[in-house]
């Protein structure tokens, strides 16, 4: 009898049975939905990448074009002026200030590419890197449960909010890694006959995670869990168990191949390399080792001389990358980074427990959880068991995929639900188990009802869209903004602008000895060094002790009163403090850190202590001295137009101000004993607001008196503030004049005092 062959499928099927279009299609959907914001990225007036630390990526990209793609490792621009180890991976911003250098010999021939190229190039990659991501679902998904799967898994990768908000043009940061690796990892090793080159592709992910992302030194660990996992389910299969752990050697062996160098010669990191890749190396040897051990039990008794010089040679590959690697590795530091490791995810470090990405998963609302992580998040106890009873009954080769997306996505959930950080390690293997439960829901429903009817098949599309619609609706509705959706970079922007315009240059490294830092807030410190081009002392940046020195002596500063914090900027040669609006109670804790234990004392009084701060005192009081001898000579220089609430003060004030430590010039004069001098002025700002200079001294015993003034009675290019009349200086032998001009201020020159008679004391 002839076979009647099936028709080929038409319309939406065909469509749908073409890879290489639903590829397509899903590639651009993903990437439209990451250009959401293109708006408030490429403006009339700038480019502005997203959130904080994008800046600092920016730093490294920028200095990396400059230095013929050197990235710093050590970096005195934060933690100044001692810098610190900033510990990022250094391929990111490689890659980025590459690309960049790239595109613009192509387009525009020699030479290196001026910032405004460099910023819009790495604010468009990511975008372009993360669209692949819902690709990468589809195709995973649709391996292991057909195409109506890839697609699911696909469009949820697409419009996932915990996914594209990392992955948006401007966001310039190492997180568009975390889940394009994991599913480039997870394509090539959860398949059914996994072959060498796949291995290679998975070690190749797992190196590129290594070299750019934080938290994928954990794919290392989750590849040990497949290796273990697979031998274990596959022990019934020694064929299938054998090819699963030669894949898996494959994998071991280009991760360490891929990372050898970086590791042995310091090529990257002439200061010291990452210790995350120093301990991921470690691993790696010694779970290729075991792997290899492993592969040769299975393989013992076999007469089978090919097999036996395939495993000499991985021996000697393995034991030859040992030779060359392992002497230069520091264990101390290995040792120190597990230890940081294991504390790093469960936020054990109180400061690290503070920021939004170290919050659990759960810690949002119903409805803020919900709109980013989709209704499906609700329903995933339920996919995990339906993934489950599906995989249970088959026999054990076929289920083996199953069976690890299942056990990948149970354990990247755990990480995330201890740290919102991990959900790049979450997303796809989430995506895919979801995909898997919904497109057996009909047939299951059917087996449950025993009845099969084409009205099943309708209740998985209408699941799909009831718990796809937040999201939806989520995305479609969100705001255009500029950095921050807080509004907080808006306010400061005109303010970190001015410091890059009308304050001294400092050097690129920020190791001269004419360098300074600007003080400020820990939280906008990215900003001071991506915007203004200057040096911090405190910035978000606190995964090392010299880092959270750098935290708590930046705190301390602003929570210190002004004689005490003034000794610290010495110090820390600060010249510049910009003041914006901080949480006191958080500042006042991260003042309190012991360096010793690790931890924050408690500051009962936290709310006392900050009303005498220095951060109290300028905000208020403009800095105006009013009898502290500290404050002589740290001036008002700049400020915002416009004015915002700052939290512990019931008046709002200016959304940003920058003070500058100048030497001050010095009235002296001669007066009775003991007896109570007052200087005063009056200032203008450059917006034609005006207070009072207030400040008084009292005369020794000789009668001798001797003040610092911090304001000139001219303007200068260094300041929009200036006095509008003579410093007056009010003594029990009559009243004084004094006038300083800008060079009197900086060089701390002497003021010649003129006598001021009754007509002029009355005017």
């Amino acid at each position: 009898m002839a076979t009647t062959l099936a028709p080929p499928p038409t319309g939406v099927r065909r469509l749908l049975y073409r890879s290489a279009v639903m590829l397509a299609l899903i590639y651009l959907l993903g990437l439209a939905i990451r250009l959401s914001n293109l708006d408030g990225v490429f403006t009339d007036f700038g480019i502005f990448p997203i959130s904080t630390d994008s800046f600092y990526h920016l730093r490294r990209i920028h200095f990396a074009v400059a230095h013929g793609l050197q990235v710093p490792d050590v970096d005195h621009y934060v933690n100044f002026p001692d810098g610190a180890r900033v510990n990022w991976p250094f391929g990111f911003d490689w890659l980025y200030a590459f690309v960049a250098q790239a595109t613009y010999t192509l387009f525009q021939g020699s030479g290196r590419p001026d910032e405004g190229w460099t910023t819009a190039v790495a604010c468009w990659l990511t975008p372009l890197l993360g669209a692949f991501t819902p690709c990468l679902g589809y195709a995973i998904a649709t391996r292991l449960g057909g195409v109506w799967a890839g697609v699911t898994a696909g469009l949820i990768l697409a419009w996932l909010p915990s996914l594209w908000v990392v992955c948006a043009v401007g966001y310039v940061d190492h997180h568009v890694f975390e889940s394009l690796c994991t599913g480039l990892y997870l394509w090539a090793v959860v398949r059914e006959h996994p072959a060498n080159r796949h291995g290679v592709v998975a070690g190749s992910a797992l190196a590129i995670g290594l070299l750019c992302a934080t938290i994928l030194p954990l794919l290392v660990g989750l590849h040990a869990l497949v290796t273990l996992g697979g031998s274990l389910l596959y022990r019934s299969e020694p064929a299938a168990r054998q090819a699963h752990l030669r894949v898996s050697l494959w994998a071991w062996l280009t991760l360490l191949i891929w990372l050898a160098p970086f590791v042995a010669t310091r090529m990257a990191e002439p200061h010291g390399v990452n210790p995350a890749l120093m301990t991921a190396w470690l691993a790696g040897w010694l779970a290729a080792g075991a792997t290899l051990i492993a592969l040769g039990w299975t393989t013992a008794g076999k007469d089978n001389s090919q097999s036996w010089h395939r495993q000499s040679g991985w021996f000697l590959a393995w034991a030859g990358l040992g030779v060359g690697v392992l002497p230069r590795l520091w264990p101390g530091e290995v040792w120190h980074f597990v230890q940081y490791g294991v504390q790093h995810i469960g936020a054990a470090d109180p400061w690290l427990a503070t920021i939004f990405e170290s919050q659990p998963l759960l810690q949002s609302s119903f409805a803020d959880t919900t709109n980013n992580y989709t209704g499906f998040l609700w329903l995933l106890p339920l996919a995990w068991v339906a993934v489950a009873r599906e995989a249970w009954p088959k026999s054990r080769p076929d289920a083996v995929p199953h069976w690890m997306i299942w056990g990948v996505s149970l354990l990247t959930t755990g990480l995330a639900l201890l740290q919102l950080k991990f959900s790049g390690l979450f997303a796809v293997p989430f995506a895919v188990v979801i995909a898997l439960a919904l497109v057996r829901l009909p047939d299951w429903l059917a087996r449950w009802s025993q009845h099969q009817t084409r009205r099943w098949a309708i209740l998985p599309a209408v699941l799909f869209a009831g718990m796809l619609a937040p999201t939806v609706n989520f995305t479609i509705g969100a705001p255009t903004y500029l950095v921050s959706p807080t509004g907080a970079f808006v306010d400061a922007e005109p303010t970190l602008r001015w410091l890059a315009t009308h304050t001294p240059a400092t050097s690129p490294r920020g190791d001269a000895p004419h360098d300074y830092a600007v003080l400020c807030d820990w939280t906008p410190g990215h900003w001071v060094i991506g915007v203004a081009g200057r040096p911090t002392v405190a910035s978000p940046l606190g995964h090392t002790q010299p880092l959270r020195m750098g935290i708590r002596d930046g705190a301390a500063m602003l929570v210190l009163p002004p004689e005490a914090s003034f000794q610290l900027m010495e110090a820390r040669r600060v010249r510049y403090v910009l003041i914006t609006p901080l949480s006191p109670k958080a500042t006042a804790h991260n003042a309190a850190w012991d360096p010793a234990t690790g931890t924050s004392t408690p500051w009962e009084d936290w709310n006392e202590r900050m009303k005498a701060s220095l951060y109290a005192r300028l905000v208020a009081d403009e800095g105006i001295p009013r009898g502290d001898a500290a404050l002589t000579q740290l001036r008002l220089v700049c400020e915002s137009d416009f004015e915002t609430d700052y939290p512990l003060f019931k008046q709002p004030h200016a959304a940003a101000k920058v003070f500058e430590r100048v030497p001050g010039a010095l009235i002296t004069g001669q007066t009775t004993p003991g007896a109570r001098v007052q200087i005063s002025t009056r200032i203008r700002t450059y917006f034609q607001r005006e207070f009072d200079y207030l400040d008084e001294v009292v005369a020794d015993a000789e009668g001798r008196f001797a003040r610092r003034v911090p304001y000139a009675q001219q303007k200068s290019p260094l300041t929009t503030l200036a006095a509008v009349a003579p410093y007056r200086i009010v003594t029990p032998e009559g009243v004084f004049a004094a006038v300083a001009t800008e060079a009197d201020i900086t060089q701390g020159r002497t003021l010649q005092l003129t006598q001021v008679t009754e007509e002029t004391a009355g005017d």
